[in-house]
């Protein structure tokens, strides 16, 4: 009796993981065809304040502050995707055409205002998803392509110069450098 209630609950946990991951899925978007969809959010509410700036290698996606999330369509191939607070946050990407990735911004302690991390999250990666994935079905995206970085764009150019920098000095001093490879992918 003990084995058969033990095997019930069993088969119902884990047809309860299968319809998390089926229904977190279908809220996921997909890119259009030839083209790369990537997911940047922030699920996490501390240091909600403090803006952080997004690039793709040298392009300026935008910035945007508290519980959020923005998606950032793209051509598939080799990409930097970082982030800039107090620090730099640095992903080295290689994105699949017709996939969809999700690369999660956690706040972290800085000495003046929280600093950033981007941190790439797989299919299996349960814990994050349950947060990302409240997130995404309850807020639509920001969309950052609306608002006008322009004036900005421009007074970034010497900061993105010394992000790129900073990303090449860490590679040549073998620092660990993240990455999205195609095993991230959400579909």
């Amino acid at each position: 009796m003990q084995r058969t209630i033990l095997k019930s609950v069993l088969l119902l946990s884990l047809t309860a993981i299968g319809i998390f991951f089926q229904s977190f899925s279908q809220e996921l978007k997909l890119p259009p065809e030839g083209k790369s969809l990537v997911y940047f959010v922030r699920s996490n509410a501390t240091g909600m304040l403090i803006n952080f700036k997004f690039f793709d290698g040298e392009k300026y996606l935008g910035k945007f502050n508290g519980v959020k999330y923005f998606t950032y369509e793209c051509e598939p191939g080799e990409h930097l995707f970082w982030a800039a607070s107090e620090n730099r946050s640095f992903i080295e990407a290689n994105l699949q055409s017709g996939k969809t990735y999700i690369i999660e911004v956690k706040p972290t302690s800085g000495a003046m205002k929280a600093g950033v991390k981007l941190v790439p999250i797989a299919p299996d990666n349960t814990k994050a998803l349950k947060y990302i994935n409240k997130l995404i079905s309850k807020k639509e995206p920001i969309d950052l392509d609306a608002r006008d970085f322009s004036g900005e764009a421009e007074d970034l150019d010497f900061f993105i110069k010394n992000g790129l920098k900073k990303h090449m000095n860490d590679k040549t001093k073998d620092k660990s450098i993240t990455k999205l490879n195609p095993e991230h992918a959400h579909n």
